[in-house]
């Protein structure tokens, strides 16, 4: 048996879950109300997991705005935690995908993370991850890069003995 093959009986056997083969092959599970599955990575099955979380539709209308924040949501998260946004055309939803390393997971640490990641696909469905319009600070000018005035915010850039 493999450690993903542990892990997935561990976990649902500590979540009351019947079926370990038909979850660990991505059938659905409810958690809080959220739909996740999990799977084996498929280009590492034995060392590793994906975590699959349904976010939810994306309303009519303000569709470049949220796409934009998904996208910048993975270019500053992606690369520490994992965590990765899809759409797919087609369910028309939002996907929140996390790979996990299986040797450093348990059933109950898996249980925490899919609880963690359906609170957060609870605030998407409120939010989207927008800031509200008042909390925008414009940006600062001149010819900064934008990861420059992200970094720089509003301080002043006076001369420091450059």
């Amino acid at each position: 048996m493999s450690d993903y093959d542990r892990l997935i009986q561990e976990f649902c056997s500590l979540a009351g879950l019947p079926d370990a083969k038909a979850i660990g092959t991505g059938s659905p599970i409810e958690v809080d109300g959220v739909t996740c599955s999990v799977t084996p990575n498929r280009q590492r099955p034995a060392e590793a997991l994906v975590v699959y979380v349904e976010f939810g539709g994306v309303p009519s209308g303000r569709e470049a705005e949220i796409h934009a924040e998904l996208l910048s949501q993975n270019y500053l998260g992606s690369p520490d935690s994992g965590v990765i946004f899809g759409y797919s055309a087609l369910t028309q939803r939002v996907i929140c995908m996390q790979q996990l390393t299986t040797a450093e997971l348990t059933g109950q640490r898996l249980i925490d993370v899919l609880h963690h990641i359906a609170s957060k696909a609870e605030e998407w469905r409120r939010t989207y991850f927008l800031k509200p319009k008042e909390d925008v600070r414009p940006a600062l000018s001149g010819s900064l890069s934008g990861g420059a005035r992200a970094l720089l915010g509003s301080r002043e850039l006076g001369s420091r003995g450059a």
